[in-house]
């Protein structure tokens, strides 16, 4: 669960932790990464290891999926777009804490060579 501490010590000030949920999913952690060279990005969240594997070779943008182990690759090819490509859904990727543990993310980068900045957004959602 996402939180951010509303309010101050002062005298009359509440703290509060902010809850986020959409689409019946509670946000687990959510931000923005600018890589430090083009090819991957490494997430790792307790049991749960995710790799975006970023891969440039001219040809249509895809997305592969490969699990070994604890380890969830995702090769992304192509996405090389400036004003982002990415999931149109949160995908399913796992489980955390005995919940469904989905992904939602936006990739933009000016070419090829460029670094990446991606945006992510980690939910929970029902019990598996």
């Amino acid at each position: 669960m996402s939180a951010v501490f509303l309010g101050g010590g002062g005298v009359g000030h509440t703290s509060a932790a902010l809850q986020i949920r959409t689409g019946g999913k509670d946000v687990l952690a959510s931000g923005s990464v600018i890589t430090a060279d083009n090819r991957n990005l490494e997430f790792r969240l307790a049991n749960v290891h995710l790799v975006m594997s970023f891969v440039g070779d001219g040809t249509d943008q895809k997305m592969e999926a490969a699990a070994v182990g604890p380890t969830l690759t995702l090769t992304l090819t192509n996405f090389n777009n400036p004003l982002g490509s990415g999931t149109i859904t949160p995908i399913e990727i796992g489980a955390f804490g005995g919940r469904k543990l989905w992904l939602g993310f936006v990739v933009a980068a000016f070419n090829p060579s460029s670094t990446k900045v991606v945006d992510y957004t980690f939910l929970l959602g029902d019990a598996t």
